[in-house]
Order: C-alpha cells, then structure tokens, then sequence
C-alpha cells in the first residue's frame, strides 16, 4: 500500500473521530502546525526520522511538545502515528486533511499566475468572478510570472486554465511542427 492510500486511510479515521467532537479543524490546525514545527527544527526532523530511536522516546518527545497546545484527540492519534512507526505521513496526511475540510465547507484554492502585478480591486473582481463562476468560496493566490509576457493562468485543482501569450506561443508553434 503506498504512503499516499495510507495517509488516506488514516486522515479518514482521524476525520470520523473528529466529527464526533465536531473539532475537525482544530485537530488539522494542530497537525498542521506540528508538520510546520518539524519543518523548522531539524534535530526534531531527525530525532522522528531515526529508526534506532526508541518509539516511547518518540513519543516522549512529541508529547512533551504538543501537551500544552494541542487537544487529546489530536496527541492520542499521533502517538498512535509513532507506535506504528508511520510518522512519516504527517505531512501527506495534513495535506488530505485540509483538502477533505475545504471540499466539505465548499472553498477551492485557486492559483493564478499573472504577467502582471494585479491590483486590489481587479483581485476582488476576479475573485468574485471565479466564485460565482465555480459556485464555490475560493482561496485565492496570486503570483506574478513575468516569463508569461501577457495574460494569466489558472490552476483548479488538477485543471489549468492556460490564457497566456506565452502558452499560446508554444501551441503554434507545436501546431506549425506538426
């Protein structure tokens, strides 16, 4: 089973557990920050990635930090996370967390790239255009990609939306190699 179906498997238990308590996004807010502290601290990166080390050090460790900020649900299933040697899926299993929560309070990330900076108020139109259009909330972000030389991209999900010059740039000439 690939790292990917198992963090899967384990943010959906996690997500049962948590409707019951109706704290889903408190327990991914937590693991979230865990995966970001762990990012930032290497000895602590290291001290989870080393199989020599004692799982109940692990846990000591763990519990240590998260005792004080995150709630019992949240530190139980990572100690279970530990025990099963399966650390590893916290960063997998936040990102399916977040995206199982967002699909559920109906938001979309959005990414656009733009070949030029936007303004605020042409940011709020297109955000509202892109919400009324997807008929969702949407997370908005926005990048500046000056090789784009005109126009924008979009990225839905797995689904781009190409409106560059650039892009339309290399359609001709892939249809003009043809």
């Amino acid at each position: 089973m690939s790292a990917n179906e198992l963090a899967k498997r384990y943010g959906q238990a996690l997500l049962t557990l948590a409707e019951e308590r109706s704290i889903q996004r408190q327990v991914a807010d937590e693991l979230k920050a865990l995966v970001a502290l762990i990012g930032r601290e290497r000895l602590l990166k290291d001290c989870l990635a080393n199989p020599t080390l004692p799982v109940a050090a692990k846990q000591a460790i763990l519990d240590e930090l998260m005792a004080p900020a995150c709630c019992l649900l949240t530190r139980n299933f990572v100690g279970l996370l530990v025990r099963n040697r399966r650390e590893a899926l916290l960063a997998e299993l936040v990102q399916f967390l977040e995206a199982k929560l967002d699909e559920e309070e109906g938001l979309v990330e959005v990414r656009v790239a733009s070949a030029l900076p936007m303004t605020d108020a042409d940011r709020a139109d297109f955000m509202r255009q892109i919400s009324q259009w997807l008929n969702k909330k949407v997370e908005l972000e926005i990048t500046v990609v000056p090789e784009l030389l005109a126009g924008i991209t979009i990225r839905i999900a797995d689904h781009l939306v190409d409106g560059s010059c650039r892009g339309q740039l290399t359609r001709m000439r892939q249809v003009l190699m043809a």
